[in-house]
């Protein structure tokens, strides 16, 4: 079994690392606002999995534009909205593995935990011998542990019988998810199914608003504006009680010790502590985020959406209803943090606003 992990994170290692910018400029087009197809698909797919609230639809709406954005703005990028082959590359990057560079206090299972990667599989890519580690030190860190598999509650993944008439491409399209990921999920070396064959098909689960072009919830209206929407502030209960470490908008990182802006509120609680839904709605994702751990997230309808992250353990499945006041974690320090606190959050139309602005 060791061997068999080895062979698969050298395999993983070898492929990222020989994927240069000759590859990407003869295998994907530029993409920008008002086009589809395939690879605006598995834009979206990369989008999601780094933690964008959006859908896999195939067609490059105003919300994929924003969540570019955010996303070059993040790399370092000029932020226009337009996917050229900087920002695939960055992509293909940021969805393969991390790099850490090591800081005092950090030991491999602080990273294996932060990082949600068992130790061993970190030790392997980086052909380490021991546990040790040194100040400074750069380590890749591989995003899916054994390389290929899909490793999140975004995905329900299903059971598969290949019919006659079936591609890939058609399940894709039919199971909302991508060729790559089908691909990867099965171990294929190409596009190639037979009539017959059991495959696993990994289905994306998230109920979010589509990317292109946003429908109206069933219990209200998108036609009221943002002016209405920030009057309503008895609506929202705060998740936990606790002492406020840090506030909404620019600050200095308490790990990376650099300016960024923080789209919510730090909450300081014990580890275990209930973390309440602030209002009633929808779960949208209940999974690993990266840099948030374990997170969920909640739809209210009327484009808005809160968000509860750090958490130790969690308690609801994507597609959930769940009202004002129910548990739906515990609070915990995973992902990037210092120690056990939630990360609220909400979202209008995308957009984080200060949540204290809507506490009670």
């Amino acid at each position: 079994m060791k061997s068999k992990s080895l062979v698969i994170v050298s395999l993983l290692l070898v492929l990222i690392l020989s994927f240069t910018a000759s590859d990407l400029e003869a295998s994907y087009r530029t993409l920008q606002q008002g086009m589809d197809g395939r690879d605006v698909r598995e834009l979206q797919e990369n989008l999601v999995m780094l933690g964008e609230g959006i859908v896999i639809d195939g067609k490059f709406g105003p919300a994929t534009r924003r969540a570019v954005i955010n996303f070059q703005q993040k790399s370092d990028l000029i932020p226009d909205g337009v996917v050229g082959r900087q920002t695939w590359n960055k992509l293909k990057e940021a969805i393969s593995f991390d790099v850490h560079k090591v800081r005092r206090g950090d030991s491999l299972s602080r990273l294996a935990a932060t990082y949600n990667v068992p130790a061993q599989v970190i030790r392997e890519a980086n052909n380490l011998n021991s546990d040790m580690i040194r100040i400074g030190q750069e380590l890749i860190i591989p995003k899916t542990a054994l390389g290929g598999g899909i490793d999140t509650d975004l995905y329900d993944v299903k059971s598969y019988s290949v019919q006659r008439g079936d591609t890939l491409e058609r399940l894709a399209s039919r199971y909302n998810t991508t060729v790559r990921t089908i691909k990867n999920m099965n171990n294929f070396t190409s596009d190639r199914i037979r009539v017959g064959q059991e495959i696993k098909i990994p289905q994306l689960i998230l109920n979010m608003p589509s990317s292109s072009n946003v429908q109206p919830s069933s219990n209200s209206s998108r036609n009221s504006s943002r002016e209405e929407r920030n009057t309503r502030k008895s609506e929202y209960i705060w998740p936990v009680r606790g002492r406020i470490t840090s506030g909404f908008g620019y600050r200095i990182h308490p790990i990376t010790n650099q300016r960024h802006f923080h789209g919510g509120i730090d909450i300081a609680v014990p580890k275990g502590t209930p973390v309440k839904a602030s209002r009633t709605g929808t779960v949208l994702s209940s999974g690993w985020i990266r840099g948030f751990g374990e997170t969920v997230t909640i739809d209210h309808g009327d484009g808005i959406v809160t968000l509860y992250a750090h958490n130790s353990r969690l308690l609801v499945r994507p597609g959930q209803r769940v009202n004002q006041g129910d548990i739906i974690s515990k609070a915990g320090s995973t992902g990037v943090s210092t120690g056990p606190h939630v990360d609220f959050r909400i979202l209008i139309d995308n957009e984080p606003v200060n949540p204290m602005e809507y506490l009670d």
